[in-house]
């Protein structure tokens, strides 16, 4: 077999056919609990050098949590670094209105960068992609989902952004932009790599619970919206049981999803991965539990697993077990931000372990 994988017929034009089959590949998710922003680098490139990915520092400063990293240029933003408080103004400064869409019109994602004080790892990561040996097949960046924003970003009057038609749609809009220039940005430092961007929706484990309402009819075509318009490969990050029928229908090429304490939740919904697969779809498997069983898991046990979740899939007659280890990624179930170094950093090698495991079985 060729080793890359055709893409879906019915993802973005700007796509090209084939992507590099990532082959079991080590893969990072989102945040680390250092505060260096070269030691977080380091650990990446040492830990995932087929994806290389920016890290999200939210110790750092409170201007990295996933709920606040993405906000810079929202109109009638208030950033409390203090108190660590964020909400928007009930009724954005219309001068700031105006000045969004003029740069939203300009379609220039440039206009959207996201500064050093909100992503310190950022330029890093594209100091130590110039420095590297050779280029990697993937690089990756990530962007928090309009979901779990809309649901994390209060009005002033405490009320989720996700429930204001208005504010909702800066929030899609804005984080298409973000996107869009971290493709940019990852394709200028790596032109030979394909750029991932994933969208991070921890929200859609809540997807019909009677304690959070997130209406169908506003969240998906808010997602939908999103994912369709970033131009690169992207993926969509659920570190949690969730309705992934209806997500595979969505025009998303990775799915990420937590396979250390989920994973017969994502083998329900066997036939549509199934199919997801055969049509060019990829998968991200969060193998590794990213708390203290990291430390007492070997690669085998992590590897196994997902083996036998392929075997899995494989028997709805899709697509067989190699074809599917060639379209995954390995990671974490989930970031790592909230550990401890060594413990973060375990995760993060096991992934590697259990990489290189299953790379000897293929």
């Amino acid at each position: 077999m060729t080793d890359t994988v055709q893409n879906r017929g019915t993802r973005k034009a700007t796509l090209t056919t084939e992507v590099v089959a990532p082959r079991c590949a080590a893969m990072a998710v989102g945040s680390v609990p250092h505060t260096d922003p070269a030691v977080a680098v380091d650990l990446v490139m040492r830990t995932t050098p087929d994806i290389p990915a920016w890290p999200q520092l939210p110790r750092r400063t409170f201007r990295e949590s996933m709920y606040v990293q993405f906000t810079e240029g929202f109109p009638g933003l208030c950033l409390d670094e203090v108190r660590e408080r964020v909400y928007v103004l009930d009724e954005p400064p219309s001068d700031q209105l105006v000045a969004f869409v003029e740069a939203l019109e300009s379609d220039d994602p440039a206009r959207f960068a996201i500064s050093p004080g909100n992503a310190a790892a950022l330029p890093v990561l594209g100091e130590a992609l110039a420095a590297a040996a050779s280029v990697p097949p993937f690089v990756k960046g990530q962007v928090t989902g309009p979901i779990s924003l809309g649901l994390s970003l209060p009005r002033e009057d405490r009320r989720a952004l996700l429930y204001d038609d208005t504010l909702r749609d800066i929030a899609v809009n804005l984080l298409v932009m973000k996107a869009r220039w971290q493709a940019d940005l990852l394709r200028s430092w790596a032109p030979d790599a394909t750029a991932l961007i994933m969208v991070d929706e921890p929200s859609l484990t809540q997807m019909g619970s009677a304690f959070v309402s997130i209406p169908e009819a506003i969240a998906f075509p808010a997602l939908e919206q999103c994912l369709a318009a970033l131009g690169c490969l992207t993926g969509l990050h659920v570190c949690g049981a969730t309705d992934w029928s209806s997500l595979i229908e969505l025009p998303v090429d990775v799915l990420n999803f937590d396979a250390a304490d989920h994973l017969d939740a994502f083998l329900a919904h066997r036939e549509s991965v199934g199919a997801f697969l055969a049509a060019g779809g990829l998968l991200a498997w969060g193998v590794v539990p990213n708390d203290e069983r990291a430390m007492k898991l070997g690669a085998e046990e992590t590897g196994a697993t997902v083996l036998a979740g392929a075997e899995h899939l494989a028997a709805g007659g899709f697509v067989d077990v190699d074809q599917i280890l060639r379209a995954s990624f390995v990671c974490p179930a989930c970031g790592t931000g909230t550990l401890t170094e060594p413990l973060a950093e375990r995760c993060f090698t096991l992934a590697a372990e259990t990489s290189a495991w299953l790379r000897a079985r293929m």
